[in-house]
């Protein structure tokens, strides 16, 4: 938790003391909230007190006076538990619900159960208590007699959403300062990065991995801050290339990414030997607890685990442990994992299956991450017989590669074999599009027609 809401709105210089102390009494005698009484008494803007509470709690927040909200998005939470929960759906952009809330003690229980019965992920937003209630009111009770839409005092038509993303940030005597993403502040007002301790600039390149734009300026304005170089990108796709391109020191990741899931992404850059060694930290809102943070690093490589929503201070700290026990790493280095695939190679070629399967067996157990491997000893476990173990390291090695050929012809192939005939041809049509060459790209198109004239 931040500081004192009253310490921030004066240190800030949103509102005086006195004006502080008078709103606090008021809201213990009526058991409303301090930030909804200064709004009522017009001593600060809504803007600028839902500055504060983002600041505050490290989640962004939506100026309500200043948004407008169509009736399409209301229509995704019922009135009654918009009431009871005191929440407003804003809008639905990137196909998610964005959803203001005022108080991030319950918000879990809350947003859970709106992404349950929505069947979206949810975004959610801080907005001041005594303005959403208002706004809850308004907006249902302009839905029902037709409304299209419901707009703020202060709002314009096709206006949307009036989000802001504050940063908390530490200056060097401790002092903190507020960067709001709607109000850029001058270059000017920002602290200077701290001088880098014992990393290269290199070695501070970061790439944040995000589809919201609002969380992706909020993290970049906080890391550049600290002294990182930050790339952004807002799909796995496009994370990819990034890191294809220019390899990061650290990739922060988030798990639900449109494109390519955020947990494929981090499973392609293991399966690659020129990846595998970059640093992954993943964020997630909806896959949470301790068996999925444990999986994350068991399954998918993460180094650590963030769930949302999260302290930026605490996101920072993390980061650099990260780099500060990575920092050696280097890039990857032949394996006893690739000794022993060199050697299950050279065994299979010479036809002495039992053995190549043990030693293909040993390098995945020294790195299940290789999808050559998997290749490999599903074409020695065809050799032997074993069509249906075979099938199944032929399926973890397209997993772990989606475009790697020869073991989608192989596995196609194989289902064929095996009477599974739409896996067949589904998997020839994903082959077809990642044939290295014309003449490649001809033999499975004439495969695919054989299969399906037959």
């Amino acid at each position: 938790m931040g500081r004192p809401t009253h310490e921030l709105l004066v240190e800030r210089g949103v509102v005086c003391a006195e004006a502080v102390m008078r709103a606090e009494a008021v809201a213990e005698r009526s058991g409303t909230r301090l930030c909804s009484e200064l709004l009522a008494a017009a001593e600060a803007t809504e803007g600028a007190l839902v500055a504060i509470l983002a600041e505050r709690h490290g989640w962004p927040g939506v100026d309500l006076s200043r948004s407008e909200i169509l009736a399409d998005a209301l229509r995704l939470v019922p009135p009654r538990v918009a009431l009871a929960d005191n929440i407003l759906p804003l809008s639905t952009e990137g196909g998610r619900l964005h959803l203001a809330v005022a108080d991030p003690d319950s918000a879990n229980r809350v947003l859970s159960e709106v992404r349950f019965v929505t069947g979206m992920e949810i975004s959610p937003y801080l907005a001041v208590a005594g303005a959403l209630r208002k706004a809850i009111v308004d907006a249902y009770g302009g839905m029902e007699r037709g409304a299209p839409a419901w707009r703020g005092a202060q709002a314009a038509p096709g206006c949307g959403i009036a989000f802001s993303t504050p940063v908390e940030l530490s200056l060097p005597d401790g002092d903190e300062v507020l960067v709001v993403v709607d109000e850029p502040a001058p270059a000017h007002e920002l602290p200077a990065p701290p001088e880098p301790s014992d990393l290269s600039h290199e070695a501070r390149r970061l790439l944040v991995v995000d589809d919201e734009p609002e969380i992706r300026t909020l993290l970049d304005r906080a890391l550049s801050a600290r002294g990182f170089q930050v790339e952004t990108a807002p799909d796995g796709e496009e994370a990819l290339a990034r890191i294809a391109a220019h390899r990061p020191a650290l990739v922060l990741l988030d798990a639900m990414l449109p494109r390519i899931h955020g947990f494929e992404v981090a499973r392609r850059l293991r399966a690659d030997v020129r990846t595998r060694g970059v640093p992954v930290v993943m964020m997630t809102a909806v896959y949470r607890g301790w068996r999925f943070a444990q999986d994350a690093r068991d399954a998918y490589g993460a180094e650590d685990y963030i769930e949302k929503p999260f302290r930026l201070d605490d996101v920072v700290q993390r980061i650099e442990s990260v780099l500060e026990a990575t920092a050696n790493r280097g890039p990857a280095k032949p394996s006893g994992g690739e000794v022993m695939l060199r050697r299950g190679k050279e065994l299979l070629l010479a036809g002495r299956l039992e053995a190549a399967a043990s030693a293909l067996h040993e390098a995945i157990a020294a790195d299940p991450f290789s999808a050559e491997a998997h290749h490999q000893l599903a074409k020695t476990l065809r050799a032997q017989g074993e069509h249906f173990r075979a099938m199944t390291s032929f399926e973890r090695a397209v997993e772990l590669r989606s475009d790697f050929f020869p073991a989608l012809r192989s596995l196609a192939a194989l289902y064929a074999e095996k009477g599974f005939r739409r896996k067949a041809v589904e998997t020839l049509e994903r082959a077809l599009a990642a044939a290295p060459d014309p003449v490649a790209r001809e033999a499975v198109r004439s495969d695919l027609i054989d299969l399906l004239e037959a």
